[in-house]
C-alpha cells in the first residue's frame, strides 16, 4: 500500500510538472489542490505531497491566504547565478568521475545516443509535442547526471538534484518564449564525451564549462523575449 501510495504521488508530480512546462498556467496563477484532484481523478493526498515536492523545486510557492501558485520565471540574475553553481558543481563531478573512467565513457555514450534518439523523433513531428519536449529535458540532463553517478560523492549528488529543480525553472522560460537549443546542446555534449572518450581530464572540464556558457548564452534572450511579452 505504501509502495503504491509513493507510486501514485510520483505519477500526480510527473503530470503537474509537465503542465508546468507546457506553461498551461501564468506565473502567479493559483493552483487548487481540490480542483487538481478533481481534474487528475485522485485524491486530494497525492495532490498535497505533489505540491510540497514541487514547492521544494522552486516551481510552485505557497502563498497565505492563497495556496500554491505558479512561481514567477527566472529573471537574468538568478539564471546567471544557477549556471555557475552548475559551473561549480559539474565540473568538481566530472572531474572526480575520471577515476571510473571505463564506466563513465560507456554510461556518456548511452545518455548521448538517447539524447539525439530523442532529438529525431521532435524533428519528426510538425507541431510541438509537449511530451517529446519533456522527454528531451530529461535525456538531456541524464547526460550530466552521469558526471555524478561515478564521482563517488553522495553529497554532489544531493547538490545536483536541486540544482536540477531550479534548471526546470529555466526551461520554464525556454518554452515559453518558443526557443529550442536541443541540437546546440546535444553538440555541446559530444564535444565533452569527446574529450572524455581521449580520456583527457582538462578537456573535458574546459568543454563543460563551455556548454555551460553557451546555455546561459541561449537562455537570457529568452529572459528578454517573456520581459518583453510581459
Amino acid at each position: 500500500m505504501a509502495i503504491r501510495r509513493q507510486v501514485l504521488r510520483d505519477e500526480v508530480e510527473q503530470l503537474i510538472l509537465q503542465r508546468l512546462l507546457e506553461n498551461r498556467w501564468e506565473p502567479g496563477s493559483r493552483l487548487s489542490i481540490d480542483g487538481l484532484a478533481r481534474d487528475l481523478e485522485v485524491s486530494p493526498t497525492p495532490v498535497r505531497e505533489a505540491m510540497v515536492a514541487l514547492e521544494r523545486s522552486g516551481l510552485v510557492e505557497y502563498v497565505a491566504l492563497r495556496g500554491y501558485v505558479v512561481a514567477p520565471m527566472l529573471d537574468a540574475a538568478h539564471m546567471i547565478e544557477l549556471l555557475d553553481a552548475r559551473n561549480v558543481v559539474e565540473s568538481a563531478a566530472l572531474g572526480r568521475s575520471f577515476t571510473q573512467w571505463e564506466g563513465l565513457l560507456a554510461d556518456l555514450e548511452i545518455a548521448h545516443a538517447r539524447h539525439g534518439e530523442v532529438l529525431d523523433a521532435i524533428e519528426a513531428v510538425e507541431t510541438v509535442d509537449y511530451p517529446l519536449m519533456h522527454e528531451h529535458f530529461r535525456a538531456d540532463w541524464a547526460f550530466h547526471q552521469v558526471f555524478f553517478e561515478h564521482a563517488a560523492n553522495r553529497y554532489l549528488h544531493t547538490m545536483v538534484e536541486n540544482l536540477g529543480t531550479h534548471t526546470h525553472r529555466m526551461r520554464q522560460t525556454w518554452t515559453g518564449a518558443g526557443l529550442f537549443d536541443g541540437r546546440q546542446a546535444h553538440s555541446e555534449h559530444g564535444e565533452i564525451l569527446e574529450m572524455v572518450r581521449r580520456h583527457h581530464h582538462d578537456g573535458a572540464l574546459k568543454a563543460l564549462e563551455s556548454h555551460l556558457d553557451g546555455v546561459l548564452s541561449r537562455s537570457l534572450p529568452a529572459v528578454a523575449t517573456e520581459e518583453t511579452r510581459g
